[in-house]
């Protein structure tokens, strides 16, 4: 009993912050929803996930291009501003990894609230919220863009600033939930 309620607390905890190894500051253009250039280097924005460029989904029983849906949603958040980020290392394919800024508001955050990308370590709150507003890729159905990517042949990867696999764990209990509730719905 103990032990569970320390992993509940544990678990409600924000993940602390990694140590800075740099910033970034400029103009940036999305490689993606997730990704951008900024000042000639590219930046994976930590803590999201978001579909892949050639990646469908499923909305009103129709496909539709999330992925570069997602990019436009990035590029929208960008556009024009100057866009700051928090350096805290590199992924595996070499892109540095932060936390980024437009404006004074959080991309992760704001990509998450839309419903263009998915908690990926960071911003479950947000991934709630969007789900039940039925935002961008909630308003249908969809695979995660890690699962798609795994999928189409893609390397793994694991989700970023997640302390260990309760997170993880506890998103896939999630969505599986949700999907047996949407079966029991339509049926």
């Amino acid at each position: 009993m103990v032990l569970s309620l320390g992993a509940y607390v544990a678990s409600s905890l924000p993940p602390p912050e990694k140590t800075v190894t740099g910033e970034l500051r400029g103009s940036a253009v999305a490689s993606d929803g997730d990704s951008l250039r900024l000042n000639g280097r590219r930046v994976r924005i930590e803590g999201i996930d978001a579909p892949e460029i050639g990646q469908t989904c499923q909305r009103e029983g129709a496909g539709w291009d999330c992925g570069a849906e997602a990019r436009r949603r990035l590029e929208d958040l960008i556009d024009g501003t100057t866009i700051r980020c928090r350096l805290h290392g590199r992924d595996r394919y070499g892109r540095e990894l932060g936390l980024c800024e437009a404006g004074g508001r959080d991309i992760g955050r704001e990509m998450v609230l839309s419903g263009y990308a998915v908690s990926y370590g960071l911003y479950r709150e947000e991934e709630e919220r969007a789900r039940e507003r039925r935002a961008g890729v909630w308003a249908g159905d969809f695979v995660r863009p890690q699962e798609w990517r795994r999928s189409e042949g893609g390397a793994e990867e694991t989700p970023h600033q997640a302390g260990d696999w309760l997170e993880f764990i506890l998103q896939w209990l999630e969505d599986q939930a949700w999907r047996v509730a949407k079966e029991i719905a339509g049926a």
